[in-house]
Parts: structure tokens; sequence; C-alpha cells
């Protein structure tokens, strides 16, 4: 396989325009950028086909024309997991999670995916960022990101030779869950034998999950992003965290990277009723923007954090 092209219509300003792209999986591991900075077609609404076309991997799977097999009617699959988890596929805002896509077929030697994070508006218009959260490229060796028109729809894709493992691949980014709505996860991937040959030995998967927030019915709510006070900030050698609770709580304090990876953990908090006020020494950690996550048994809340030391 080499480079696949196809057709978007793309509406604006009431004219009606065709924008040929160029999408980005090469049998032999090269990150091709195309015309609208897409990586590549992952079945979401404006995104029909995947890198399963004429010319490219299958030789023309999605459209079924000779050779290879339709999308996931190979022997592999992709999955997609998170940490933490997401039970129920819900998702409990604010939250930073460690997205990880693993795509699988024995015999392969080099695989590659996109993966985008969408809101359920249905929109096609690929020049407008309807990305639900915040999508952030957590290991630059084998992934980055990419938006459609420069500041259009956004995914994370891989990066040259990112997926060059044999049998299997998984790629990770980072993902903060928006303030509430309903969110698409669209993943497309490719399990390829490096041959860089348009032919059917290469295969396609492809996958869309559901998820929305998560509710704590019949809970009443300590936390919300104006009653938790963190101070200073930025910070030194110390910060402090301030709110008042309605009910006795247990809170567990910790301090994650943006890319959801936990930095400090401090434990458990002394049970409090009335007013919560704890100062925590971060002196060994190095400056930069974390995350603080706050939490109780029945809800959580992330406050960003600047160290200046």
């Amino acid at each position: 396989m080499k480079i696949k092209s196809f057709t978007y219509p793309l509406i604006t300003s009431g004219l009606l325009g065709i924008i040929v792209l160029v999408s980005s999986f090469d049998d032999n591991g090269k990150k091709v950028a195309n015309g609208a900075g897409q990586a590549a077609g992952t079945t979401a609404p404006g995104e029909p086909h995947t890198c399963s076309q004429s010319g490219c991997h299958g030789a023309g799977n999605g459209n079924s024309s000779t050779g290879g097999l339709i999308d996931n009617a190979g022997p592999g699959n992709i999955t997609i997991t998170s940490t933490p988890s997401m039970p129920g596929n819900t998702y409990v805002p604010g939250t930073v999670y460690q997205m990880s896509i693993t795509v699988n077929e024995t015999g392969k030697t080099i695989f590659g995916f996109v993966a985008q994070m969408l809101d359920n508006s249905g929109s096609t218009n690929l020049a407008v960022n309807n990305t639900a959260g915040t999508l952030t490229a957590t290991d630059a060796i084998h992934t980055h990101t990419a938006a459609a028109f420069g500041t259009g729809r956004k995914d994370v894709t891989h990066s040259v030779n990112g997926g060059l493992s044999t049998n299997t691949a998984t790629f990770v980014y980072g993902w903060t869950a928006p303030a509430t709505g309903t969110v698409n996860i669209y993943t497309s991937a490719t399990a390829c034998n490096h041959d860089g040959l348009a032919s059917a030995l290469d295969n396609c998967y492809n996958k869309h999950v559901v998820i929305v927030p998560a509710t704590t019915t019949g809970i009443e709510k300590n936390l919300t992003q104006n009653s938790v006070h963190l101070f200073p900030n930025p910070a030194g050698s110390d910060f402090s965290l301030s709110f008042n609770t309605k009910t006795e709580e247990v809170y567990t304090v910790a301090i994650y990277s943006l890319g959801g990876k936990i930095i400090k953990d401090f434990g458990l908090t002394n049970p409090t009723t009335g007013t919560f006020n704890q100062s925590f020494n971060i002196s060994e950690l190095s400056a930069g923007i974390y995350l603080v996550k706050l939490s109780s048994k029945n809800e959580s809340i992330y406050k960003k954090l600047s160290i200046n030391n």
C-alpha cells in the first residue's frame, strides 16, 4: 500500500466545494500528510471510508472491488481501553484518561491507527472542530495529533514507524473528558505486511463506541470547580486545598501529569465535616503544569496546578 485518496463534500458559506484528501497510512511506516491535515477516515460523520480503499490497504476492501476483505473481516481485531476504566461506557467529567488502541493480527509486522473523540452533533464539516474534550499526544515517539484544515476536526494518529511491531501494537494517547455530553469514539486501524504494495494482504479494522457522563443520582455534591479552592497557584514547595463539605467524607488527593500518569499520591485524608483546609508538600516535583485530583467515594474533581520552583 502506498497512499489513498478520496473526496469529501464541504459546504462553506453556502457554496459546495470538493476537497481532495490524501491520507496517511503507509505500508512502509511513512506518515504521509494529507491536504486537509486529516490522518484518515474513521467512518465518523463526513468520513465515510477508512483506509480500505482502491489503491490503498486491501486493494479496495471498503468498496467491494477485487481483492481483500471488508473492514473487520480479517483474522485480527481492534480494542479500545482506558485508564481509569469507564464502567458501563460512562466517563467522569473532567477526568484525564489514558486511552489505549490495540490492533492485533498474527503475522503482520507494522500497524497504523487514527482515533477521534467527537461530540454528538453529527457534523460532517471537517473544517469545524467538533472534538469532545481535549486530545493529547502523550507518546510523541509513536503518535501525534493532527487537525483538518489546521484548526478543524482533531485526531490522534501514528507517527513514522510508530506501529512497527509483530502481531500486535498498542497506541496510547491522553483525553480529558468534557464537562458533559455524549461522546463518540471513532477509531480505524490497519494491520500490514510491510511490503509497500497496494495489495489484499493488508487488513483494516474500525470501531465506534459511545460513552456518556456518569451520574451520581441522589448524592449531594460537595465538590465543584467553583467550591474547591487551590492556592497558591503557581505554587512553590506546597499548595493547599480548601472547600466546605456538607457530609462527613474521607478524601484522597493525588497529582497527575497532563497525560494522565500519576505523579504523587498523598493517600487518604482524615474524615472531614464542615471546612476542609489542608496543605500538601510538592518540593520534590519539577516545575510544570499538573492536575490535582481530589476525590471521595462518590465524586471527584480535577484542578490544574502550576509548579514554579
